[in-house]
């Protein structure tokens, strides 16, 4: 039996996830697609405009047969804690064999011959990356520019994020010495593309239903996932990017500098200018603008302030996932799914009674706050079926 997993945050299930998906079974000749997705904040530290169990019926109806849900500790993390947390958990099913990823390459030996360099770099690769700090780079993008470098190409074909996030998933594949199979799949048009294109990115299709633009929305997503996405909207279960901003400023305005410091990502004084730039800005975009820089990023500075608001601290995050929630599943993978759960993995399906949910919980507690919507109305949600 041949099983493929992916590793996304489909806020919301678009058409180019669609494309990824179909590509990934053809590549592979999956008889399954098990994905493992963000919860109520995203990579970027930002809420998810969609409650969770909505965005895997959104996959579930379209092209994925179980979607579980990555724990807040490894989904608000830097990429290569994000690839690291989905990759653990797939391995630790003992059923998947494959593992697909969207890429602005799909040369897979020269992603193999960097991720090695990165997993295990030496002192002259090493001494490059400070080079590049020392001027100013963020470690992303020293680290990128050292490896491009020492392969002998451009400077740019390992900056783009969706290959950044690659080298991630390769290295964690490497380093839990898994026998899962990667098989990246060349992706197109910009990630970070405003415009609904034929394979329009997700911020994209963000944007137009924040502006209501309906016709738009449905050129992007797939006529399956349609119904599902206009019942969440409608239903009032989306949370803005913006919505948990006045959040944000009280925790700012009563958190000492000592407890911003042990914000995960906080680091060399950084408190003390995020508190001096709260004084003026009335908007987590504002406050970011004002303190990013290349060394501290947008990414970085917002999962801070995410785990800020959340009460996160650094040791409360752990090394590798202990447990993931079942989201919904295709009754035609019942039997997938009663395997994944003899593997030994802890997989919750209701998650309120369970401890290892509580940073969860506290998360989707928190979006519901954004999305004006009541305490439980997330967690509580039963594993979506599809028939």
């Amino acid at each position: 039996m041949s099983v493929c997993g992916v590793i996304a945050e489909y806020d919301p299930f678009h058409k180019g996830h669609e494309r990824h998906v179909r590509l990934a079974r053809e590549k592979t000749g999956a008889d399954f697609i098990v994905c493992v997705m963000s919860g109520a904040f995203t990579q970027r530290g930002l809420p998810a405009l969609l409650p969770a169990h909505l965005r895997a019926e959104m996959a579930l109806r379209c092209v994925a047969d179980i979607v579980l849900q990555l724990p807040y500790a490894f989904s608000v993390r830097e990429a290569e804690y994000f690839a690291l947390g989905g990759v653990h958990i797939l391995n630790a099913l003992r059923c998947v064999t494959h593992l697909s990823f969207g890429c602005e390459t799909d040369d897979l030996s020269l992603l193999q011959s960097a991720a090695a360099l990165l997993e295990q770099p030496d002192e002259k690769l090493n001494e490059t990356i400070q080079g590049g700090l020392d001027r100013g780079l963020s470690y992303a993008a020293a680290q990128g520019q050292a490896v491009a470098g020492r392969l002998g190409i451009g400077e740019k074909t390992l900056d783009a994020p969706n290959t950044a996030l690659a080298l991630s998933y390769l290295r964690a594949l490497r380093r839990l010495n898994s026998a899962i199979l990667p098989v990246p799949v060349l992706r197109e048009q910009d990630y970070h593309s405003a415009e609904l294109e034929a394979w329009p990115s997700a911020s994209a299709v963000r944007g137009a239903l924040l502006r209501g633009d309906w016709a738009g929305v449905e050129n992007a997503v797939p006529e399956a996932a349609l119904p599902v996405l206009r019942r969440g909207v409608i239903a009032g279960g989306v949370c803005p990017p913006d919505g948990l901003d006045d959040i944000l400023r009280y925790t700012l305005l009563h958190t000492a500098p000592e407890a911003i410091a042990q914000w995960p990502g906080i680091s060399e004084g950084l408190e003390q200018r995020i508190l001096k730039a709260a004084e003026t800005a009335v908007s987590r975009e504002a406050l970011i603008a004002n303190l990013k820089t290349r060394r501290y990023t947008y990414g970085r500075i917002s999962r801070a302030l995410c785990h800020g608001v959340m009460g996160v601290k650094r040791a409360d995050l752990l090394a590798l996932p202990d447990h993931a929630r079942v989201l919904g599943f295709r009754e035609s993978a019942r039997p997938l799914l009663r395997k994944m759960q003899k593997s030994g993995f802890p997989l919750l399906t209701r998650p309120a009674r369970e401890q290892a949910a509580a940073l969860d919980i506290r998360a989707d507690e928190l979006w519901a706050i954004g999305a004006g919507l009541p305490r439980g109305a997330t967690y509580r949600v039963k594993p979506v079926i599809i028939v």
